[in-house]
């Protein structure tokens, strides 16, 4: 169940659809938002590939993927935590329409504005029949490219009466729904995406595909009213046999909690899995009953990547979070996005979820020896047992932590943007309607796609500016006195263009070439053997005559999948409403495919 090398789970996998299914719609959450493993989730969802596949750097298999599911996905991330992307590409423009940001208000218990935390997926997929099936992710993982070690799992669901076991989920969702940003032009499509989910919901049962799990609980925190009350779960009320805690972050109370000895029963054990980073915020006496254990510098230090130039080291750390409590022979897994720490129990938005079942099928010496790769004192264990010192102190605040703030603090001036025509260019005047000064740092804004930038204030013009340079994603970078932080922010603008996503798919459908390109993997027999079978046609489907003397192979194959997957047919459409450019689509070839739309009905 945890052994670190056989046990090992593919997020893509996770979230692929079943044999005979597409996916309809999905709603995610994350905490950080990396835009590149976004586009790596698309081409899962919607060309069944791995996140690692080729198909990644590959324009026109990206822009199919995308094409295929941009309007069926929402994603919600902490505003001011997208990763700025290494090489912008115009593709990832098509990403902003899946990408909300949520703000949650300033917490005046812990001196900071509370974190949207949630690490989840909720699936829908259907099949030819119109059946679907339903599942719902929880992770520890955010949706990045790190590399630390992460646990989920996944609970499969299928219609059925009223009165489910889903009004967790439906809550979630619902907290989501009001989250939405209402000057967004994306707000309508979201919300229908959303209220389709609920009103399916409330006849969907869930269960779980573990035999050894007897039943399971969805803990959504932080949602208002209808949170759960993590706080008077018998996790933190009831006495217990043994507690093994995993949690990368830490609060010196919460662990003292489950130190005190009146939790404990006789010969309670104790254990506690964190970063080694993490130990100066413990006392001995708050974790003393702990055996306290932190991943090897060699594990930690990772493998490294050899180039000809440098060899880079990849760190990696503990990031799951998980509590397994058991109390004579009953056991509970509780897994999910919460830290022991006192935010995460307190104030933020986190999502949990716990599994019931039996000592004989899991309890604390299990977990250890599966994660231990035997016993602890083995030489393939990938921990080891420390000490907490005596000079052990609440660490001070980070400057990184600092210029985290006030990122969310510009998150939450509530900006709005607005394009107009300026000749062949646009301008974009930004507004920040409640600005806040941040004299003491350097902070500049930047457009998605462009080098040029301005200083922070209350209303900042960018003229000029390309027609694939304006998005809803801006570049932000906040300079402290030793460190930088550049995150993308998201601002609803207004007024741009219609044709933009038509100037997007034309800077990778660019010639004829391309255009035969896209056909052919559309129509290949399954996308890897397209992508080389498409390569193979772009060396000899050049701009001019080449091109035209590959026509006749795209249209047998446009005949033959007809025959065996007209479906597949219809995607070509969206390239032909996209480019009206006789240089790059034939005349020809929109006469052939109306006689194949009129024939299918298409």
């Amino acid at each position: 169940m945890f052994k670190t090398t056989s046990d090992r789970l593919n997020y893509g996998n996770m979230i692929t659809p079943p044999a005979g299914y597409v996916l309809e719609k999905a709603v995610g959450t994350t905490y950080s938002l990396d835009l590149e493993a976004l586009t790596a989730i698309c081409i899962s969802l919607g060309l069944l590939e791995d996140t690692d596949s080729e198909i990644i750097k590959n324009p026109i298999g990206m822009l199919n993927a995308l094409q295929k599911v941009s309007d069926k996905i929402v994603i919600f991330c902490e505003a001011g935590q997208i990763k700025m992307p290494s090489t912008p590409s115009a593709l990832c423009i098509l990403l902003e329409k899946m990408v909300v940001e949520v703000c949650l208000k300033y917490d005046k218990k812990i001196g900071r504005y509370p974190a949207f935390h949630p690490k989840t997926w909720l699936l829908v997929f259907i099949n030819d029949e119109g059946e679907r099936q339903y599942r719902f992710v929880v992770l520890s993982r955010n949706l990045t490219f790190d590399r630390s070690w992460d646990i989920s799992v996944a609970i499969d669901g299928k219609t059925g009466r009223k009165n489910n076991n889903s009004n967790s989920i439906i809550s979630f969702i619902s907290f989501l729904k009001d989250h939405l940003i209402k000057d967004s032009v994306e707000i309508n499509r979201q919300r229908r995406l959303l209220n389709a989910m609920l009103s399916e919901l409330e006849y969907v049962t869930f269960e779980l595909n573990d035999k050894a799990f007897s039943s399971f609980e969805v803990m959504p925190l932080g949602i208002g009213a209808e949170r759960y009350d993590i706080e008077n779960d018998y996790l933190f009320t009831d006495t217990f046999h043994e507690i093994a805690i995993m949690s990368p972050f830490l609060s010196k109370s919460t662990i003292e909690k489950f130190n005190d000895e009146r939790m404990g029963l006789t010969d309670a054990k104790r254990t506690l899995i964190t970063r080694r980073s993490e130990l100066s915020k413990l006392k001995p006496e708050a974790c003393n009953r702990f055996n306290v254990y932190v991943l090897k510098d060699d594990i930690y230090n990772g493998e490294e990547s050899l180039s000809e130039d440098n060899v880079e080291a990849q760190k990696q750390d503990i990031h799951a979070k998980m509590y397994l409590r058991r109390k004579y022979s009953d056991t509970s897994l509780y897994l999910g996005s919460m830290n022991a720490s006192y935010a995460a129990i307190n104030s933020n938005v986190e999502m949990m979820i716990r599994l019931d079942t039996k000592n004989r099928y899991l309890n604390t010496d299990i977990f250890l020896r599966d994660i231990f790769s035997g016993e602890p004192d083995n030489k393939n264990n990938p921990f080891e047992l420390v000490q907490v010192s005596d000079d052990s102190n609440e660490s001070a605040i980070s400057e990184s932590d600092k210029l985290e703030q006030i990122i969310k603090k510009i998150c939450r001036m509530k900006p709005r943007a607005y394009v107009s025509a300026n000749n062949e260019k646009f301008d974009v005047n930004i507004k920040f309607n409640e600005y806040m000064t941040v004299d003491e740092y350097d902070v500049k804004l930047y457009p998605f796609r462009s080098n040029r930038s301005c200083d922070l204030s209350d209303q900042v013009t960018f003229n000029e500016l390309d027609l694939l340079q304006l998005s809803q994603f801006y570049k932000l970078e906040v300079k402290g006195s030793e460190e930088t932080v550049v995150r993308i922010i998201m601002i609803p603008t207004t007024g741009i263009p219609d044709i933009r996503e038509n100037e997007i798919v034309k800077s990778v459908v660019s010639n004829k070439k391309s255009f035969i390109e896209y056909v052919a993997f559309v129509l290949g027999d399954d996308y890897l053997l397209s992508l080389l079978e498409s390569k193979q046609i772009s060396k000899t489907g050049g701009n001019g005559e080449e091109a035209h003397n590959s026509m006749p192979a795209v249209y047998e194959k446009m005949l033959k999948t007809s025959l065996t997957d007209p479906d597949r047919l219809k995607e070509i459409n969206y390239i032909l409403r996209m480019i009206d450019d006789n240089d790059i689509v034939p005349d020809e070839f929109r006469d052939m495919y109306q006689i194949f739309r009129n024939t299918l009905r298409i």
